[in-house]
């Protein structure tokens, strides 16, 4: 796998990540992650063996930090309780920290909690969850609003994968539901190495990640990615993407890297 030298998620030529990275909402009414689905035979079968290679329980009951451009992230899930945090400081050296948990969301500045209307309720919401769920796929690909649907297999750089499609219901499946993912699976390692996806919001496109940078820490396999746009767009099926990738026919936008990543299982 090739690497490159980005700060996480800094995009050269594109908005930020959240812009072009939909996710599926896949939590309960009081905000709560909902909970994986029993694996059936079949495609979902392939994703459980994938979360299941990249750390399985332990992403389930563990405390994550990790640093994302300027930004702190904390993360912790134990069951069905989660908080999610992000912390950096604002123009004025007042340190910020923006709250995702089961009571909800909210935002301290200088140690005070300040308000959201609902336009900045919903942005600090995408603007952590979006990074949470896309730094650590392929878990949370088992929710109930999520359906699989197997394309059938491939090779890519000279390796085998399994294509598995995701896409999700409008109930659990947040603001973006009507966005389709692609995603590649090793056909013997069970891992996520590679995925695409078209997104609907400002316009529309789609994207392409190849993972690098895969590394353990704590019981997790944690990856970089190389972000892609198509040299020719639009793309017809995102399940192209691996054909270009081959044929040359991608350019690289980014590298989005995690940074200082601490993984502590929760006992």
């Amino acid at each position: 796998m090739k690497s490159c030298v980005i700060a996480l998620f800094v995009m050269s030529c594109e908005p930020a990540p959240q812009a072009d990275a939909p996710m599926p909402d896949a939590s309960h009414e009081d905000g709560s992650p909902a909970e994986t689905v029993a694996p059936q035979d079949g495609p979902a079968r392939f994703v459980a063996e994938a979360i299941e290679r990249h750390g399985g329980s332990v992403y389930e009951r563990s405390r994550v930090r990790f640093t994302f451009r300027d930004f702190e992230f904390e993360i912790e899930r134990d069951g069905g309780h989660f908080r999610y945090e992000r912390r950096y400081a604002d123009d004025q050296g007042r340190p910020v920290v923006e709250i995702m948990d089961n009571e909800g969301t909210r935002m301290e500045v200088g140690g005070e909690r300040v308000e959201l209307d609902p336009e900045e309720l919903r942005r600090v919401e995408t603007d952590v969850n979006s990074v949470v769920y896309f730094s650590f796929l392929p878990f949370r690909l088992l929710e109930p609003a999520a359906n699989h649907r197997e394309l059938g297999e491939t090779e890519i750089e000279g390796e085998p994968y399994r294509m598995i499609e995701v896409t999700f219901d409008p109930d659990g499946g947040g603001t973006d539901w009507q966005d389709r993912f692609v995603h590649w699976i090793h056909r013997d390692e069970n891992t996520l190495d590679y995925f695409a996806y078209r997104y609907h919001r400002d316009g529309g496109g789609a994207r392409f990640r190849r993972a690098v940078n895969r590394r353990e820490v704590g019981g997790l396999l944690i990856q970089d990615f190389e972000n892609f746009r198509a040299l020719q767009e639009p793309v017809a099926d995102i399940a192209e993407f691996g054909q270009l990738l081959e044929e040359g026919g991608l350019e690289l936008l980014s590298l989005l890297v995690l940074e200082d990543v601490q993984v502590m299982p929760l006992r």
